[in-house]
């Protein structure tokens, strides 16, 4: 019996080289694979939730001055999200968050540190991928709250002595039992079934805040690991995380399952063995509150790392892309700028230093042509960089009224929902500095009187406020009427052996051609129908108003 027990302090040596072993090859796997998706390889990215993402912009960085937010009907009108998506190269939570806080919450400011960065990384691609294996070690977990602790760490926390006492009996135990081979059996049993029960309760009463500390745990390790790279930021890294380097300890076992590594089933049970999440969190707690300034550095600086690669590697894919002027006055000017959503979208240039009404036939652009200088302007200020050859503007405030919808829950009908969402925008003029308003199909849910009458009042109040307005319109009238307060533009179309044909170009002035009667006969409508819309329209532009008797008496 003695022989066979001198045996057990060697198998949980052997346990752990088989451990640590298992972690090596796993992480020469990682790297390899994240090497080859570098190149365009498939690679599964865990993605983080809506409402995760959501979550993080209530701690955006302390101190952090936020000149403008993208509301939530500019993010759904533009369909932020998937443009979000297609950016989102990030390996972690904390880079995604970073991203996505970029994207929505705004300062009026060069990004000059996160092209530095991109620069760097782009420079030396080792050291990205090393980077990257880092941050794909740190992982996904959505509502991690590691912003909202960090933001509000709350009280002192005690226990933490006896925390430790309890994680070290068994070991104690198992290098006592070559000494005392019954009692130290004895003891080990004991402190293992206590430190298993007493885990399981105090998981079970504080699942919510062990859950989250746990990343923020990995976080600062992930810090610790990075402050030995030479990297720019590296000097700040080392400073900000010396208040937590003893994390790494906990680190390597507080890890989010990922179905990625064999170790995770082994680490479970070292969590509830050794009550690693209640010293976690104790010492956690009690870190950043002390240490609250160096806590939200390596929130910030880690970040901001993540986001440079993930635009870097997101560029690669572009064949065109640029990094905006930002000018004190005037308006948007860019050449060759084209939505990043379109598989093979048609560049035009923007000349936006005077108030926009654009015009033309169904399905010609006009509203990607909105979309596409509405998400530029906001990608430019947020993340410097837009989709084209050359971009200048000057910082300001981007809301649309695009997307809307009538609202059943509330009784909302259609123009009382598009009122609404114009209306935000004149209440949001309140804000300091300047305000990009882009209107698709202004009051298109009332009558034509009404519809015309409304714009018309609209477009001219907001001639007169600090903003640049762009409005598309099918109306003739309101485009001829507001040509005295704004520059009018249009899209056409041709109708060629029976087919709509666009070009998708924005050109100067009102536009010339209709194409829905066209566009009627290109789906084979009955030829009554199409003479008869042609002839009424006829009848319309002579005498300026509408009959049907007049074409039956014809």
């Amino acid at each position: 019996m003695e022989g066979n027990v001198n045996w057990i302090p060697l198998g949980i040596l052997g346990l752990i080289v088989v451990i640590w072993a298992t972690k090596f090859l796993t992480a020469i796997r990682l790297k390899q694979k994240l090497k080859k998706a570098w190149d365009g390889a498939p690679f599964f990215r865990k993605k983080d939730t809506e409402e995760s993402l959501i979550d993080s912009l209530a701690y955006p960085a302390k101190g952090q001055t936020i000149d403008s937010q993208v509301d939530d009907q500019t993010w759904h009108d533009l369909a932020l999200d998937a443009v979000f998506d297609q950016l989102n190269y990030t390996q972690s939570s904390l880079g995604a968050e970073a991203l996505y806080q970029k994207m929505r919450l705004l300062e009026f400011q060069p990004q000059a540190q996160l092209h530095d960065l991109e620069a760097f990384f782009e420079e030396h691609p080792d050291l990205r991928l090393k980077v990257q294996v880092i941050f794909n070690q740190l992982g996904k977990k959505n509502h991690n709250m590691a912003r909202s602790i960090v933001a509000n760490p709350g009280k002192h926390y005690a226990g933490l002595p006896l925390y430790l006492a309890l994680a070290c009996l068994p070991i104690v135990c198992l290098f006592a039992i070559p000494f005392e081979p019954v009692g130290a059996i004895t003891l080990l049993v004991i402190s293992v079934v206590f430190n298993i029960v007493f885990s399981s309760l105090r998981n079970w009463s504080n699942k919510i805040r062990l859950d989250n500390v746990s990343y923020l745990v990995r976080i600062f390790a992930s810090a610790e690991r990075l402050s030995h790279l030479a990297l720019p930021q590296q000097e700040e890294l080392k400073q900000a995380v010396k208040p937590f380097k003893k994390t790494r300890i906990l680190a390597s076992v507080l890890q989010s399952p990922t179905g990625t590594s064999e170790m995770e089933i082994i680490l479970l049970y070292l969590n509830v063995l050794f009550l690693l999440p209640q010293i976690a969190q104790v010492y956690i707690y009690n870190q950043v509150k002390a240490h609250q300034k160096e806590a939200q550095k390596l929130l910030d600086l880690l970040g901001e790392m993540e986001v440079a690669i993930s635009l870097l590697r997101h560029k690669q894919d572009l064949e065109v892309v640029c990094q905006p002027v930002f000018t004190e006055t005037g308006g948007i000017e860019g050449e060759t700028l084209y939505h990043p959503l379109l598989s093979n979208p048609i560049a035009n240039d923007v000349h936006f230093q005077k108030n926009m009404v654009i015009s033309g036939d169904n399905a010609s652009g006009k509203s990607t042509y909105l979309k596409t200088v509405a998400i530029n302007a906001i990608l430019a200020q947020g993340l410097g960089f837009a989709y084209g050859e050359r971009l200048a503007l000057p910082y300001g405030h981007v809301l649309t009224a695009m997307d809307v919808s009538d609202d059943i829950e509330v009784g909302d009908s259609y123009f009382i929902t598009e009122s609404k969402a114009i209306l935000r925008m004149i209440q949001h003029l309140k804000e300091l500095g300047f305000h990009y308003f882009f209107i698709d199909e202004l009051f298109k849910g009332t009558n034509t009187i009404e519809r015309i009458g409304s714009g018309l009042g609209i477009v001219r109040w907001l001639a007169a406020q600090n903003c640049l307005y762009m409005i598309s319109s099918h109306d003739i009238e309101l485009v001829a009427a507001s040509g005295e307060v704004n520059d009018n533009y249009h899209f056409d179309s041709r109708y060629v052996d029976g087919k709509i044909v666009f070009d998708y170009q924005i050109k100067p002035g009102s536009a010339v051609t209709k194409n829905a009667v066209n566009t009627l006969e290109s789906l084979h409508y009955p030829e009554e129908i199409t003479q008869t819309a042609k002839d009424l329209i006829d009848q319309y532009e002579e005498t300026g108003h509408w009959s049907l008797k007049e074409i039956e008496k014809e």
